[in-house]
């Protein structure tokens, strides 16, 4: 087989291993490849790695296969804003899964920010467009506004699948591209925003409940309202940390809760359920008409009084192991049945559909190259078109016609 050379920069290999606190000897073992050839891949005048060795490397080192194509080392992404909060004994050091995630997420955000400047594309207003002075009702009136949604399009929705795939597609239509992963504990984020007036991005980890990922999608959105990008687990948020970052997660919670849970929508809904309910039949009621999670609906009933704080966390506590025992099982029967989506759906969930239709679009067009769609897709190039198809756009290479 012809050996396809990747043109990756040596220093930007060198770099990328330390970075890894590997050692000459512990690359070559992961990757596995003779400790010569991996120091010749760092020096300036030496061998270069095959395509199939760099996908390798960027697997072992955790970075995007397309930051060895840089010029020269990067400078680290900055770390995110930190608005988690932890239980004890987590570390706050990112997992080198959640690093990885950050950082193609930047490198994502780079390229896309560069095309659309090149394309004319317009900035986004609402990005910053409100400040924590605003009421939580104003930032959520705002965003509905601009997302053109409202309480009934989304208890039209026949489940919670559905109704979460009607916020994304609106949120995507707006110009924010999301994007859903599991490889995160769902202890260390539920999910991140990282802002941008052309290219802001909205992580949501797929671990999580259809329905609790609709909150967390919301929640997001503030944080890009208020023009505040940082990384969310959305815990239980007592002032331990910062005065502000407290203010700013129970901001972006109201007005995440608002915006699933219409206030004027939700009250007539509770008036009219069935009053012979008890609490946690009233909460399950709700949810079933809002298509939320049964924690959206706890978190109401603490915003308005009709419940403790002690009885909201018991019952969060209750909703979240009942969610962890279903998604094992899940799990389960899907290893034991060996059925799952295919490579090419699971590809288009994890990039998201709105990047992964740009990114084709561009390399349909000539406007990017065929090695740098599918190191921005993690795809190989003989993919494209196969998830091209997925995605439904009709695909050319290269600025063929279609």
């Amino acid at each position: 087989m012809q050996h396809v050379e990747a043109l990756v920069t040596p220093s930007v290999m060198r770099w990328a291993r330390e970075r890894s606190s590997l050692s000459l000897e512990e690359a070559a073992h992961k990757i596995g490849r003779p400790v010569e050839e991996i120091s010749k891949w760092e020096e300036p005048d030496g061998l270069r790695p095959s395509i199939a060795q760099a996908r390798k490397a960027a697997e072992v080192y955790k970075r995007p296969l397309a930051v060895f194509y840089l010029p020269e080392p990067p400078e680290d992404f900055e770390t995110l804003r930190d608005f988690r909060t932890l239980p004890d004994g987590f570390s706050r050091e990112y997992s080198q899964e959640l690093g990885l995630l950050i950082r193609t997420t930047i490198f994502r955000q780079d390229w896309l920010k560069d095309f659309c400047i090149q394309e004319q594309v317009e900035p986004l207003s609402f990005i910053g467009s409100a400040t924590l002075k605003s009421t939580p009702a104003e930032v959520a009136e705002q965003i509905r506004e601009v997302l053109k949604i409202t309480p009934q399009d989304q208890m039209r929705c026949r489940s919670r699948s559905e109704a979460l795939n009607l916020w994304i597609e609106r949120v995507e239509q707006i110009g924010i591209y999301v994007f859903q992963q599991g490889d995160v504990d769902l202890q260390e984020a539920r999910g991140f925003a990282i802002a941008d007036e052309h290219a802001p991005f909205i992580f949501i980890n797929s671990n999580d409940a259809e329905a609790a990922r609709m909150f967390t999608l919301t929640h997001e959105l503030c944080h890009l309202w208020i023009n505040e990008p940082g990384i969310s687990n959305l815990e239980s948020f007592e002032k331990s940390k910062s005065e502000q970052v407290y203010d700013v997660e129970i901001f972006c919670n109201r007005v995440a809760s608002m915006l699933v849970l219409e206030p004027k929508a939700f009250a007539f809904a509770f008036k009219n359920i069935s009053a012979d309910l008890n609490l946690e039949g009233k909460v399950t009621a709700l949810s079933g008409i809002f298509k939320v999670s049964e924690e959206a609906i706890a978190r109401r009933f603490l915003e308005n009084g009709t419940i403790s704080k002690a009885r909201y966390e018991e019952l969060r506590r209750a909703y979240q192991e009942r969610w962890r025992l279903i998604r094992d099982e899940r799990r389960k029967q899907m290893a034991a049945n060996k059925k799952g989506p295919s490579f090419y759906v699971k590809k288009l969930f994890n990039n998201g559909y709105a990047f992964t239709q740009t990114v084709i679009s561009a390399y349909r067009n000539g406007a990017v190259s065929g090695r740098d769609a599918s190191s921005l897709l993690e795809v190989k190039i003989n993919h494209l078109a196969r998830l091209s198809m997925q995605a439904g756009i009709p695909f050319a290479a290269g600025g063929e016609a279609a």
